[in-house]
């Protein structure tokens, strides 16, 4: 992950902007209130099919980033490993979108 994405998780988290772990962020992303989804390198593939499988009518990007969870945990100042993340403003979304370094992109429809 390069410092710049890592420095706009952890603003956006004091900011209190992101949404940690799976089960936030889908309760987020049924309720309409997420910008963007980054997911961990190393996430595993059912935790990103039930995430696109609620996105389906959300039009929510969701990223794969270059870090594994130990370093989005690290970027937001945890402990535990963090495989989902999510922002609910569009501001952080565009600058994590044009800095963050995807793996895979696609546009939840």
């Amino acid at each position: 992950m390069n410092n710049k994405l890592a420095g706009l998780l952890g603003i956006a988290r004091r900011a209190g902007h992101i949404l940690i772990g799976f089960d936030a962020v889908r309760a987020a992303l049924l309720a309409g209130r997420t910008q963007l989804i980054l997911l961990a390198s190393d996430c595993s593939p059912k935790t990103e099919k039930e995430l696109r499988f609620a996105a389906q009518d959300k039009h929510c990007p969701i990223l794969f980033i270059d870090a594994d969870k130990e370093a989005v945990a690290g970027a937001l100042g945890l402990q535990k490993p963090v495989a989902v993340v999510a922002t609910d403003d569009g501001g952080f979304a565009n600058a994590m979108q044009v800095h963050g370094t995807h793996t895979k992109e696609d546009v939840a429809l």
